[in-house]
């Protein structure tokens, strides 16, 4: 991994609007899927933070309260995440407390381990004992940072409403 002193892990802000436009932009342009970004596909950066803002206080009939986090170096967003402080319909059996993506031209370089055992130590310290995370069957790279995080696989499902594929469903027990 580069040199950990230059990596921030924090909530994106308004002084990320650039960067958060050109994450997404790397994301549409390799057609990949911005998993753990809440709602950034269908927002401009602006607008998504500003939602990310109230979804930490409120939930609504579509979204769950939540805690959007990012990884930085210096001014580079490098991966997001996205923590759900609650689950209900969907995240129940297939989304689960945490979704991240990390963008297509920083992956293979440790960050996606990184922004969840960082994740991981948020929900710890908001008082979740058990988290809850999936991955697509076919996504070995984040089935290994879920599983080298403590990830312990619990059963595979088939997601016939988003992805129409199988997810694995993994559980981290914050407790131990």
């Amino acid at each position: 991994m580069d040199c950990i002193k230059d990596i921030e892990f924090r909530k994106p802000n308004f002084n990320d609007i650039n960067e958060i436009e050109s994450f997404k932009q790397e994301f549409i342009d390799t057609n990949d899927s911005m998993d753990g970004t809440g709602k950034l596909s269908n927002l401009s950066a602006e607008e998504w933070l500003r939602l990310n803002q109230k979804m930490e206080h409120e939930s609504t009939s579509e979204l769950v309260r939540n805690l959007q986090y990012g990884l930085f170096r210096g001014k580079r967003l490098l991966g997001l995440i996205d923590i759900r402080l609650e689950l209900r319909g969907y995240l129940v059996e297939f989304g689960g407390h945490i979704g991240y993506s990390v963008r297509p031209s920083e992956r293979r370089k440790g960050y996606g381990k990184l922004m969840l055992q960082k994740a991981l130590e948020v929900c710890k310290e908001i008082n979740l004992n058990k988290v809850l995370i999936t991955c697509l069957e076919d996504n070995i790279a984040s089935a290994k940072i879920i599983e080298a995080c403590g990830g312990v696989h619990e059963k595979t499902v088939f997601d016939e409403k988003n992805y129409q594929e199988r997810l694995k469903r993994y559980w981290i027990d914050l407790d131990k």
